[in-house]
């Protein structure tokens, strides 16, 4: 485990303020890794406005946490995370310029493709409907058994053409297991049903950092 010190890892960062796909998630942050190893990046993130001016009193908070190494990415593959934005001048941002403060190489056990995750009805057919929203469909498509993190999250209505704002997500207790090249379907407690409006889902890879000193001998 290590940090990469003298050459930078070969990455990429896409912001899309509004999906294309009216029904689909706004403010996405996707981070591409085409190198041969995990990485674990810490993001940083500055809100701009549509002339690209920075917007300072504006917060960015992340759905998942890739601003604070939450966010895991296989090698050749993406991780995905959701932005949101707080403070005077929220509804102005279009555009985030974003600095890459920490990039960790994680070992993930033969992992190299993410986790798919898709909304379900109670037929186990994708929808985008919130109010058909019943169930998760998970799917491994790696050679080895993965442990996955499932989070919902709530968008506010439509504001003209603005983009949406993630006004709330949950993450569902513990972690999917799901076996190499195989599929879990999970459904959702009967109190959140048709609240939330999409899924994000990760790979969990225990933390490796530094660990707690040892304690001071008496």
């Amino acid at each position: 485990m290590g940090l990469f010190n003298r050459k930078k890892p070969p990455v990429s960062v896409v912001y899309v303020a509004k999906a294309t796909d009216p029904d689909a998630p706004d403010q996405t942050i996707t981070l591409r890794n085409d190198s041969e190893v995990g990485l674990r990046p810490v993001l940083r993130f500055v809100a701009v406005d549509p002339y690209g001016r920075e917007l300072p009193n504006v917060e960015v908070g992340t759905v998942l946490g890739i601003d604070r190494g939450a966010v895991v990415a296989p090698p050749g593959a993406s991780a995905v995370d959701v932005l949101h934005f707080h403070g005077m001048g929220a509804r102005q941002v279009r555009h985030v310029q974003v600095q890459v403060e920490a990039m960790e190489q994680v070992d993930l056990d033969g992992v190299v493709a993410p986790v798919e995750a898709v909304m379900i009805d109670l037929e186990e057919h994708a929808t985008l409907d919130p109010t058909e929203f019943w169930g998760i469909g998970l799917v491994n498509r790696n050679e080895v058994p993965i442990s996955v993190g499932v989070t919902l999250v709530e968008y506010e209505e439509r504001r003209g053409d603005d983009p949406r704002q993630a006004v709330d997500a949950v993450t569902l207790e513990g972690t999917v297991d799901i076996a190499s090249q195989s599929h879990e379907v999970v459904w959702l407690p009967e109190d959140v049903r048709g609240r939330f409006h999409g899924v994000l889902a990760h790979v969990v890879v225990p933390w490796t950092g530094p660990r707690d000193p040892d304690p001071e001998p008496i």
